[in-house]
């Protein structure tokens, strides 16, 4: 062992005397298989480099798919305590809003306005529970039934000289100022022929209200509408005799909301 010394420092001999002798054969089972790489020892340094990235991605991954889990769990819990409404009409849906607050009053009820092929869509893809659209829905799997009937109207103070009419169409209207709720929904469709009213478009339904009580410019209305705001300033109620004016409103829901459909209809 003195020769040996010559070429190694004392200390790295004696560690080698003291590791056992399994644990020689280990080391060196393992230093040979970084040479037998193709770039050696380099080759095994950027594998366990190699290692460590991969461990760290499947982590990212794994801590992603949880955070996944648990939105869709928040999302499935609040589905479950939340009745989706979509409506082509807004009285309509507000009183079809209405009705599922009494019934349900542990319930969160939502409520939009879209178009009727959006709303279709939309019910099919489960973003809603029950829409209110303005044809009947014949479709497997569907259920549909007339829920309710609009006649969209103008209201006009009693100083105004067509207050006395039974019926009033928009070209009767033509240039005269005619205040408006921004979302009409359906009834956009109608409003956009000419010739009709100048429009003076609100977009909060307060402010609306605020400015009918306060001045003498019609307004749209309609049956659903008084109804809900009975006595409003006075006005009368005339419907509009244009095509498109009187609607019929179906309400639809998916087989599986059945109880909830039967409670409604």
């Amino acid at each position: 062992m003195g020769c040996l010394c010559g070429f190694f420092p004392l200390e790295v001999v004696l560690d080698q005397q003291e590791l056992p002798q399994s644990q020689q054969q280990q080391d060196s089972s393992q230093n040979h298989v970084l040479d037998d790489l193709p770039l050696g020892r380099a080759a095994g340094a950027a594998i366990g480099i190699g290692v460590g990235l991969l461990a760290a991605a499947k982590a990212r991954g794994i801590l992603d798919s949880v955070r996944e889990m648990a939105d869709e769990l928040r999302l499935y819990g609040a589905r479950l305590s939340t009745i989706a409404v979509g409506s082509c009409g807004p009285a309509p849906m507000w009183d079809l809003a209405s009705e599922l607050a009494e019934r349900f009053p542990g319930k969160t009820i939502s409520s939009e306005l879209g178009e009727t092929d959006t709303l279709i869509g939309g019910l099919m893809l489960g973003n809603y529970q029950l829409i209110l659209i303005d044809r009947p829905l014949q479709q497997e799997g569907v259920l549909c039934k007339k829920y309710t009937e609009e006649q969209l109207c103008i209201a006009l103070a009693p100083s105004h000289p067509l207050s006395g009419r039974t019926s009033i169409s928009l070209s009767e209207l033509e240039n005269q100022s005619v205040l408006q709720y921004q979302d009409m929904g359906i009834w956009h469709r109608v409003l956009a022929k000419d010739p009709h009213p100048h429009y003076l478009v609100q977009n909060d339904r307060e402010a609306l209200l605020e400015l009918i009580q306060a001045s003498e410019l019609p307004s749209f209305s309609s049956d659903l509408v008084s109804h809900r705001f009975q006595g409003l300033s006075g006005r009368s109620n005339i419907p509009l005799s244009d095509e498109g004016t009187f609607v019929s409103f179906y309400l639809c829901a998916m087989a599986e909301q059945r109880e909830l459909f039967k409670l409604l209809c």
